[in-house]
């Protein structure tokens, strides 16, 4: 009896101790995203948080926000699998 018990609080500790190396491995994305600014040649200059630029109306994209790890420029080379889509866009015409 006693080994019966002994041997099911050792799977039960097995079985938690793997699923907390489970959640432990994952990896996460990061929740800060990149804002880029799109100009006049139609490449996207990096647009940090001091940065100074306007939006004046009219136009299709002035700033597009991607994750941190997507370059909108050489999306093929870049950290992100696949095409990324911006995750949100604010429409105008960039001036910096």
């Amino acid at each position: 009896m006693r080994m019966k018990k002994l041997k099911v609080s050792l799977s039960a500790l097995a079985l938690l101790v793997g699923i907390g190396a489970a959640f432990a491995t994952t990896s996460k994305r990061s929740n800060e995203d990149r804002r880029w600014g799109l100009n006049s040649s139609g490449q996207y200059i990096e647009v940090g948080s001091e940065d100074v630029y306007d939006c004046l109306p009219g136009g299709p994209v002035c700033t597009a926000t991607y994750p941190t790890d997507v370059n909108p420029n050489d999306q093929e080379n870049d950290g992100h699998s696949g095409i990324a889509e911006p995750t949100s866009i604010e429409p105008g015409t960039f001036l910096n």
